[in-house]
């Protein structure tokens, strides 16, 4: 017994350092190599199969998607938003080692840490995986011979590892947020929009800004240094109506850019090109680079998880685009 609480608290202390992490794409020497990245966890996953146990553990530490795998893409969603993904275990039965190891998360009700692969080692950014964050392994189909792993959203992970939302971790609340269902305006009831205004505020301009590179996704402008950073982190569906900080709400524009946005002068498509509103023809306008665009493509962030929702952008052109008048 006490080699198992041994056991427990270990993983509990790999998971509570990783916190940090959740929600973001890594290079695989992040998950091979980690202690170059955080002292004292040598591996998440060696990545040379599905399932990673440590010798030191009776259970997975990690279990990871391949892209080569026909179930990587197949995320679902649970009504209460959590994410849940079906895993093909070890070809034979359910008693070779990391099949059985999976079996006794599940019984014994242990989470697991999620990747999911994005990237392969022949593309031009290398092998690179999601960490999902943590999950449970909820049963086994053995009909269809698939495991069921549930991710834990963030008061989950708060409360099985005994970590408050800290300054620090609301950025990973949020990124876990554009991993869940898409809800558009703000849910009183998740942990994240009980702390203050003020902090989420600085929590999700930081993450847009860097999804963007400090550059506004329209004009292309760019000031950047550790005081000083032009552009904001704008919300497309507006805070003033409750507009969730769900990262893809969010968009980076120059301040001109930003102004022009939440007054509907210009919007952007499904296709994610700027469309000037017709109705300023009838405007005074000079060097105001916004309106000269019309039609170009907006900077994206690399990727694609952060990419602007569509249901928020067609709020946008429905609720300030369409109701714009000079």
């Amino acid at each position: 017994m006490a080699s198992l609480t041994t056991d427990v608290a270990e993983r509990t202390r790999i998971f509570r350092s990783l916190v940090p992490f959740f929600g973001t794409v890594q290079s695989s020497g992040f998950f091979q190599k980690t202690a170059a990245t955080i002292p004292g966890i040598e591996r998440i996953h060696h990545l040379i199969e599905g399932v990673y146990k440590p010798a030191w553990s009776v259970y997975p530490l990690s279990i990871s998607s391949m892209l080569k795998s026909r179930y990587n893409d197949q995320v679902f969603f649970n009504p209460d938003r959590t994410w849940w993904m079906h895993y093909s275990p070890k070809a034979g039965a359910m008693n070779i080692g990391v099949n059985a190891a999976l079996v006794l998360c599940m019984t014994a009700h242990q989470p697991i840490l999620v990747l999911r692969q994005v990237s392969d080692k022949v593309s031009a950014e290398g092998s690179r995986h999601r960490l999902l964050g943590l999950g449970f392994v909820e049963n086994l189909d053995a009909e269809a011979n698939l495991f069921r792993i549930r991710g834990l959203e963030w008061s989950e992970v708060s409360g099985l590892l005994g970590i408050g939302l800290s300054d620090d971790l609301i950025e990973t609340a949020l990124r876990l947020e554009s991993l869940e269902q898409w809800v558009p305006f703000v849910a009183e009831d998740r942990a994240v929009y009980q702390i203050s205004r003020q902090k989420r505020d600085a929590a999700f301009r930081s993450i847009v800004m860097a999804n963007y590179g400090h550059t506004c996704a329209v004009t292309g402008q760019k000031f950047h240094s550790p005081h000083h950073v032009e552009a904001d982190g704008a919300h497309i569906i507006g805070k003033e109506v409750r507009g969730t900080d769900d990262p893809r709400n969010g968009v980076a524009l120059s301040k001109s850019a930003h102004w022009a946005f939440d007054r509907g002068i210009f919007t952007i498509s499904d296709q994610y090109e700027i469309v000037v509103n017709p109705k300023v023809s009838s405007a005074s306008v000079a060097n105001f680079p916004a309106i000269e665009l019309d039609r170009r493509k907006i900077l994206l962030p690399d990727d694609s998880y952060y990419f602007p929702h569509p249901d928020a952008l067609a709020w946008h052109k429905a609720e300030r685009f369409d109701r714009f008048s000079v």
